[in-house]
């Protein structure tokens, strides 16, 4: 159960550097988004390599895909919040 825990965790983190990523990627913001990417992927690779090594690796990508999940909406809803905000001080 730590093991998909642990998994989860890393992997709601990843996907929120991720998803920053490409917002950053998007507004053209070359020194942030090279750091995001660097974070992100060595996430990736660690989970990638993980998963290999485990003999139980449904449970751990299945937790990993919901992690994924819920680590995209969790940003792009801080994304979309700021947004309105910064188009509420303009107004």
């Amino acid at each position: 159960m730590f093991k998909i825990l642990a998994i989860f965790l890393i992997g709601l983190v990843e996907q929120l550097l991720y998803t920053k990523y490409l917002i950053s990627v998007d507004k053209r913001q070359s020194l942030i988004s090279t750091v995001y990417m660097i974070i992100y992927m060595s996430l990736y690779l660690v989970i990638v390599a993980y998963a290999m090594k485990d003999s139980n690796t449904i449970p751990l990508l299945i937790a990993y895909a919901l992690a994924c999940g819920l680590g995209n909406f969790i940003a792009m809803k801080q994304e979309i919040k700021k947004e309105n905000n910064e188009k509420n001080k303009k107004l």
